[in-house]
């Protein structure tokens, strides 16, 4: 039999036996059905979806545990490689560029900086955008809706980050400063896992700044005021934001297969990362968000991927997540065609001859690959699965529909750069499935498939299956 652990199950319960729900302020069309009005969004690292769904490695709760409380999305991609470019995409609808795709050694400002065609922006080097390219971030401001980003460890080492402006490594002016990539023993927080550094319409607001925050909080400092972390922003749905962006630390985000610090294992000997890791930072913030009152409200995690990673052998941040097996034929490098791959017609923009081009020393197709996606809310059937294609502009398109952002934008319509291309589909009722919002209670992964369907406006034709993943359908299987 299944059974979850004992942390999310005790979440669950509350989310499944709420029975009729509050009525939602946030509607997201008019008259037209309800949708979340909170949202965490928690972005991981460089896994491909077989890496993370299938069974290949030690991420039990993600890939069994939490696809019953919620929806998988099988077809969900990354937009280039490797993970900067991805975070600017995600906020911006910027595509890759040259210094963006190498994760930016050195944080200074774009060059030229000059607009380019459907809000792109020309940067043959630099990674810091000038002011007049607008995020998410900012059209959450103008909406007057509450955003925050929550990163760990952010202001751990006061030398490698400011933790009062936005957690930059310095200035990005002139030649910059020296972008610490990787984390240390007491630091595993890296600037570009976080996407509101790289944007002066975002650093250079104070106001802004006080919104990026340590996910653990930060006591008062001479000349700072307190700054509260999740836990604390969780207590009442007053003080929740309702954006809510979760950067974890290099370690928790399973980016690097043997962490430098503290793994949340409670074994200060035990430092294995990957997807190990990411499964012990997942299982001790996702039930602490599920039991918050706005979560229980109208909310929705959202848990992502910022790309897909190549052979597991070839790059040491990998190496965790195809070792440990119990089947040993498990234990080879598989997924490379899935980290290679784009979708939803991207675009390759004004800088680079194609998103994630020449990574890793391979002549890569278009693309990011695919990572697959976990949303979980009381808006989504649990156990269902979508099979439509969607990448991190639909994402943003997505959150700007969701939010009412409906002005500005590249489109006039509010969206931004790539988030506005022609034809882009936002997640649609595959995702917002359950539009009564009555809490239902987990079901197995795969009771309910949504097949790609051509256009925005086909109509669904869901496929329920009364034993799921028997098939291959599911990709969480009851035992």
């Amino acid at each position: 039999m299944f059974r979850a652990s004992a942390a999310v199950a005790g979440a669950a319960l509350v989310f499944a036996g709420l029975g009729a729900p509050q009525a939602s302020a946030h509607p997201a069309h008019g008259n037209g059905p309800k949708k979340p009005g909170h949202v965490w969004t928690i972005i991981l690292e460089n896994k491909s979806y077989e890496a993370t769904f299938t069974g290949l490695n030690q991420n039990s709760y993600l890939w069994q545990t939490l696809p019953r409380y919620g929806e998988l999305l099988r077809q969900y991609y990354g937009t280039g490689h490797y993970s900067l470019d991805n975070y600017i995409s995600l906020v911006s609808g910027q595509a890759p560029a040259p210094d963006n795709q190498d994760d930016c050694p050195q944080y200074k400002d774009v060059k030229p900086g000059t607009a380019a065609a459907d809000g792109q922006t020309l940067a043959s080097s630099g990674c810091v955008y000038p002011s007049r390219v607008k995020t998410l971030f900012n059209q959450l401001d103008a909406k007057h809706v509450p955003w925050k980003v929550y990163a760990q460890d952010m202001g751990n080492d006061p030398n490698r980050e400011k933790v009062y402006q936005c957690g930059i490594p310095g200035s990005p002016s002139g030649p910059g400063v020296p972008d610490p990539g990787g984390a240390t023993a007491k630091d595993q927080y890296v600037p570009k896992h976080n996407p509101a550094v790289w944007f002066h319409s975002v650093i250079d607001n104070p106001k802004d700044c006080a919104r990026v925050a340590p996910l653990e909080g930060r006591p008062a400092q001479a000349g700072h005021p307190a700054l509260t972390g999740l836990a604390q922003d969780l207590k009442k749905e007053s003080t929740t934001p309702r954006f809510n962006w979760i950067t974890p630390n290099n370690c928790s985000d399973a980016h690097d297969a043997t962490c430098k610090g503290d793994n949340l294992s409670g074994d200060p000997k035990n430092h294995q990362g990957g997807l190990y890791a990411s499964d012990k930072f997942l299982e001790k913030v996702v039930p602490q968000i599920m039991a918050s009152p706005a979560f229980q409200h109208d909310g929705m995690i959202q848990i992502l991927f910022d790309e897909a990673f190549p052979p597991y052998k070839m790059y040491g941040n990998s190496i965790a997540d195809y070792t440990g097996n119990k089947d040993k034929s498990l234990n080879t490098p598989t997924d490379t065609a899935q980290s290679v791959v784009a979708c939803c017609n991207e675009l390759p923009g004004p800088n680079t001859t194609q998103p994630g081009f020449q990574a890793f020393g391979q002549d890569t197709t278009p693309g990011g690959g695919i990572t697959g996606a976990l949303f979980i809310s009381r808006f989504i059937k649990p156990g269902s699965i979508s099979d439509q294609p969607y990448n991190h502009y639909s994402w943003l398109r997505s959150m700007e529909d969701l939010f009412g952002v409906e002005h500005g934008g590249t489109d006039g319509h509010g969206h931004l750069g790539y988030a506005a291309a022609d034809g882009l589909r936002p997640f649609g009722a595959d995702v917002y499935n359950n539009p009564s919002g009555r809490a239902l209670p987990p079901a197995p992964s795969g009771s309910v498939v949504y097949p790609a369907v051509a256009r925005a406006d086909d109509p669904e034709h869901p496929v329920v299956n009364p034993s799921p993943g028997k098939d291959g359908s599911g990709s969480a299987q009851s035992r």
